[in-house]
């Protein structure tokens, strides 16, 4: 390689002057970053919560924590018990058999307590049984179309938003062991009527919630596709910069900024969220269900930090500061001497690629950043396997580039050329790798 010419300096850039060009580039960069968190936000609300099945997939498996299943005994067994009223009932059984003795009222509570504690046993077994799971799955399902119509304005439904509270309805539940609890004896749980009150759990409470309505009347018609917008966004802005290696550090640095900005928040937010149920039944469950649900974001959010750690990179790489014009200029003529070295066969499909090379690098990008917006789940190793994919056919590309615009055997030219012509080879320029 050390017959390659050195990297040609670029001309300095002239400072001061912003073409219409410029400031489209810079107001398209600023949106897209304004909107970038909320894209990130909304993509996995539309995935999770909005589309029923992923929904589903995803708070499933809570049924089988066992924090989740003793809180939900508790709460049903609290609901239950109180309704009931044992010991009221134990008392007027006892005074039925023994009139007016005042031992009623001694043996009447430890015998209620028996009961009770029964019941909770039955609670709790019926919770961990694979017939309330079916009862835990149809209940979500329920409650998601719920969430939505809540979302969506409609006042009924399982899920409510009550003014800053967000409300489950678990009379299903609740119906669904009272069946349990007849069905294994205690027929007296039929009788029970439980208040529309004492069947609705707070599941969390925020000043926030009321502005999730407006935002998801708002940006409900392009959830899906806000991710892409956001993309496209980007790649216009860096299309039409004139500094575009800069445009890209910039763009790695909003990524990185929104997923640090985005952690923080959901950190906060866990935090709230557990010290708001601290003092009800789903106290132990807390933690478990949040880190469940919000699963896929957190993935996405390290997806996205790791995506702006590596454009950072590519920006500084393709950039103009001297170090790495010598590291990509030693880089792009080590491919094309590879590509040099390739069987002649390939030289007219190296041509092509060298005359279209940039095109090229661009439709790989595009494809890259596709795979991402429509892999199934977006996490730190698609991204790292999508990265490692765009570098190989940029790689590529740049080898067969260098296989078209080398310069043909010694023994080829003196076939063609007068014996005392002179031949002057020059050395591919790397200054085509740079991202201008």
């Amino acid at each position: 390689m050390s017959d390659v010419a050195t990297v040609p300096a670029p001309e300095a850039a002239p400072r001061g002057k912003w073409g219409a060009r410029s400031i489209a580039s810079l107001l398209i960069f600023i949106i897209a970053a304004v909107f970038t968190p909320i894209a990130l936000v909304g993509h996995w609300g539309h995935r999770t919560v909005i589309d029923s099945e992923r929904y589903i997939q995803t708070v499933g498996p809570l049924v089988q924590q066992p924090e989740v299943q003793a809180a939900l005994s508790t709460s049903v067994t609290d609901a239950v018990v109180a309704k009931l009223n044992t010991q009221s009932q134990v008392e007027g059984l006892l005074n039925g058999v023994f009139k007016d003795n005042p031992l009623v009222g001694a043996i009447a509570a430890p015998i209620a307590t028996g009961i009770n504690g029964l019941i909770g046993d039955l609670v709790t077994k019926f919770i961990a049984s694979p017939q309330f799971e079916t009862v835990w799955i149809e209940l979500n399902k329920t409650a998601q179309k719920g969430l939505v119509a809540a979302l969506s304005g409609d006042p009924t439904g399982p899920v409510q938003i009550q003014g800053e509270n967000v409300v489950l309805d678990i009379s299903s539940a609740l119906v669904a062991v009272q069946k349990h609890l007849v069905d294994s004896g205690i027929t007296v749980a039929g009788n029970i009527t439980v208040p529309q009150v004492d069947r609705q759990i707070v599941l969390m409470s925020s000043p926030a919630l009321a502005q999730a309505r407006f935002i998801y009347s708002f940006t409900s018609p392009i959830l899906r596709w806000f991710p892409l917008i956001i993309a496209l966004l980007f790649a216009l802005s860096i299309a039409l910069a004139r500094r575009r290696a800069r445009t890209v550090v910039a763009t790695g640095i909003v990524l990185v900024v929104s997923a640090l900005l985005l952690a923080i928040g959901l950190a906060v937010g866990q935090e709230q969220f557990v010290n708001q149920l601290a003092s009800t039944p789903f106290a132990p469950a807390a933690n478990v269900f949040w880190d469940t649900l919000f699963a896929y974001l957190v993935g996405g959010i390290k997806a996205i930090f790791w995506l702006g750690v590596i454009l950072i990179v590519a920006g500084w790489f393709g950039g103009r500061t001297t170090f790495a014009q010598r590291l990509r200029g030693e880089v792009v003529s080590g491919l094309n001497e590879i590509g040099g070295r390739l069987p002649g066969g390939l030289r007219p499909l190296g041509e092509v690629v060298h005359r279209y090379q940039e095109w090229l690098r661009w439709g790989v990008y595009a494809i890259g950043v596709l795979i991402l917006l429509f892999s199934g789940l977006l996490v730190t190793s698609t991204v790292l396997w999508v990265v490692a994919l765009v570098a190989g056919l940029v790689t590529a590309i740049q080898v067969l580039a260098g296989t078209g615009s080398a310069t043909p055997p010694p023994a080829a030219l003196e076939s063609s050329v007068p014996a005392d012509a002179s031949v002057t080879t020059e050395s591919p320029s790397v200054g085509d790798a740079t991202i201008r």
